[in-house]
């Protein structure tokens, strides 16, 4: 590929961005945002789709092949160590969405 203005444009843009992510505390902040993200979203969707009853059955098997692929891509990756920032990501969102809807369990359980 030819090294026009543009390509370079987007080079440094890129090469931004990673420095940026590598802080270890921001990558900690984007992992609670996250968790907390997971935990919003379970609650929503505990509130809003439990109320008709029917849409029980079809989120729980949505939530169950959500959690099986992430848990693919999460831990079946690479070997050599090297983690995706996203992965992780997506990790904690799922770790917050399971404690969001354990929690919600807990509650209405009592």
């Amino acid at each position: 590929m030819q090294e026009t203005r543009l390509n370079l444009l987007i080079g440094n843009f890129t090469n931004q961005i990673k420095s940026f992510l590598n802080n270890p505390w921001r990558k900690l902040s984007f992992v609670i945002i996250g968790f907390l993200s997971g935990y919003i979203t379970s609650d929503l969707l505990s509130t809003s789709l439990a109320q008709a009853g029917k849409w029980d059955v079809p989120m729980a098997t949505t939530y169950l092949i959500f959690t099986e692929i992430t848990s693919m891509i999460v831990y079946g990756g690479s070997k050599n160590g090297n983690k995706i920032m996203w992965a992780d990501l997506l990790n904690s969102f799922k770790i917050g969405l399971a404690f969001g809807l354990y929690l919600s369990a807990m509650t209405l359980a009592s």
